[in-house]
Formats: C-alpha cells, structure tokens, sequence
C-alpha cells in the first residue's frame, strides 16, 4: 500500500495572472529626456557663439560701447584740459560705480576730482556708452566659458576691475587704423587693456 499523499491540484484565478502594478505611474520618455538635452546643448552652443561676437569683435556691443565713449571723450578731456591743465600730468582713472554713475579715482584733489566728475556725468551719452559697456561684459561673460571667463567679475566688483579711462586711453586709434578702418577706437588694443586689468585686478575662478 503506498502511504504518499497526492499533491492538490493547482488552481489558478484569473485575477493572479495579472501584471504586478508599476513602481512610477507616470511612464518615462527616454527620447523626450535626449530632446531636452539636446536643446539644453544647442542653446549652451549658440550662447556661446552670440558672446564670442558680443564681447571680441568690432561689430560687438562692447567695442561699439567704447567706440561710442570714445567719440565724446576726446571733447571731454578737451574742455578740462582748458580748466584744469594740470590734469594731463596726474595719474587718475574713471570707474563706474553700481548706481551707474562715473566715479574718478586716482590722485586728484577734491576740487579737481569734482570738476572731472561733473564734466563726465553731465555727458549723457557718455554716461549711457559706459553703462553699456559695463552691462554688455556682464551679460556676455556669462554666457562665455573661455577667454575673460576664467576671471571672476561682477556687479560687486566691476568698478574695481575696470579703469575706463585706462581702456579709452589705450585703445584710442592712431590715424593709419583710423583711415583704414574709420573707428576711433583699435578694437584689438582695447582686448589687450581688458587682458591686462583683468589679469592685475580680477581674481580667477
């Protein structure tokens, strides 16, 4: 006689063979993912071409900035010149402070220093052309990831870094690049200065 029990037959319900229920109810979208990224990718690119234009041509809006001060600077000195001519053998910068207002540095009396202040800040395009040229370096150097990026400049410090009159009295154009290329300004002169007071003044990241 064989004692071994028979196993129960197995039963299966309809209800056991359904699919376990998913971890996340949302499905995820690889495809959608990469199309993200890729736009993320084309717009970092793109963003760097426009500062490359922005901040190192001479069609850009920081050489058309200086270029701009530059045509109403050569009256300016003209005018204090004729008022304090002491001024061309003093050592003295313009910086633009965060309210967007010119601020001389340098060593210049009290008198001397308010004439020259008001001479500048009396100068409406002048005042607008630096604006622009301190607004234009911001906005492009964030968008750039070579060349001036490596240096850490902000609204905090910019008139620390930057001597305008440093940049307009070293990029002014010699007659020959004048002619040939009608700018008051020598764009690549004017690179040259922004290397040198970043390099001297701007902390690197």
């Amino acid at each position: 006689m064989n004692n071994t029990k028979a196993l129960p037959t197995d039963v299966y319900y309809q209800d056991s063979l359904q699919d376990p229920k998913p971890t996340y109810d949302r499905p995820v979208s690889i495809s959608s993912n990469e199309e993200a990224v890729t736009k993320s990718l084309d717009k970092a690119l793109d963003d760097i071409a426009l500062a490359t234009v922005h901040l190192y041509t001479p069609s850009g809006t920081l050489s058309q900035s200086v270029e701009k001060m530059s045509k109403q600077f050569e009256g300016i000195m003209s005018d204090l010149h004729k008022q304090l001519p002491q001024l061309a053998n003093k050592d003295w910068g313009i910086a633009i402070t965060e309210s967007g207002e010119l601020h001389v540095t340098g060593s210049l009396t009290d008198d001397e220093r308010t004439l020259v202040e008001k001479a500048l800040n009396s100068n409406d395009e002048f005042v607008a052309a630096a604006n622009d040229f301190k607004s234009s370096y911001l906005k492009y150097i964030d968008m750039e990831v070579r060349g001036w990026a490596k240096y850490d400049v902000n609204e905090d410090n910019f008139s620390q870094v930057f001597d305008l009159k440093d940049i307009l009295d070293s990029s002014k154009s010699d007659e020959h690049f004048k002619k040939e290329w009608g700018y008051e300004s020598n764009w690549m002169k004017l690179h040259d200065n922004i290397s040198h007071q970043l390099s001297n003044k701007a902390s690197k990241y």
